[in-house]
């Protein structure tokens, strides 16, 4: 049964749902689903949130908007949440492609500059994020404030801004990721922490890197799998 998503972590919440109905066939294969403010008062969540979960399911292939008409589940949606297709298909959309390589090119700069810059303080502070596990804090809302504090602590103003232009996006692309996203893939804030740490602006790049290419690294993999065998 849908209810009311949990305040701490909107997103997180309401994607999850979302995703277990539609496992459990709470709505038919190709049907349409309710629109955003049906969704949002019965979630008890705003349209922005909606929205929001809605493009990333979109962007996996999950749901099809039509323009005109709304958003319907695709045929494939059990196919594509329960198989290693889930990994493939979100590379299907150029624009998702697209916003991964920015995130690459932002972030990975982002690490670099704060390895640099970063103060004692400013690093006991990204630890503090990375410990709230041990204070109960999902590791979701972990993930998102770290991010956050490197990019500030990059000390480049113009890149937190044009991290923010791109914050709906982003935000998109991670709620998505949060839920099939293993807990060791969201714990390795740490290799990056470590990296800045040593003062090393490289290897905290190539740690930033590492993580955010987690579906790039899926991909192959399960392109690979995927592959006919060949007998010699």
């Amino acid at each position: 049964m849908l209810k009311h998503a949990n305040r701490s972590t909107l997103h997180d919440d309401v994607m999850a749902q979302m995703i277990n109905a539609i496992k459990e066939n709470h709505w038919a294969p190709g049907g349409r689903l309710p629109g955003e403010q049906a969704l949002a008062a019965t979630f008890g969540v705003s349209r922005t949130c909606i929205r929001e979960v809605l493009k990333a399911l979109a962007h996996s292939g999950v749901l099809e908007a039509h323009p005109g008409q709304g958003t319907f589940l695709s045929e494939n949606a059990d196919r594509i949440l329960n198989g290693t297709q889930l990994a493939v298909t979100m590379f299907s959309d150029s624009s998702y492609t697209e916003l991964m390589e920015i995130r690459q090119l932002l972030e990975g700069q982002a690490a670099y500059w704060a390895a640099q810059r970063a103060t004692p303080e400013d690093l006991d502070r990204l630890e503090y994020i990375l410990k709230g596990e041990e204070r109960g804090e999902s590791l979701n809302a972990i993930h998102d404030a770290f991010h956050n504090a490197i990019v500030e602590i990059s000390g480049n103003k113009l890149l937190v801004k044009l991290l923010d232009s791109l914050r709906t996006e982003i935000l998109a692309q991670r709620e998505f990721h949060y839920s099939i996203l293993p807990d060791e893939d969201r714990r390795e804030h740490w290799k990056v922490l470590e990296a800045m740490r040593t003062k090393s602006a490289q290897k905290a790049w190539e740690a930033m890197i590492h993580h955010v290419n987690y579906f790039w690294k899926k991909r192959y993999e399960a392109e690979k799998n995927d592959a006919p065998k060949t007998g010699k």
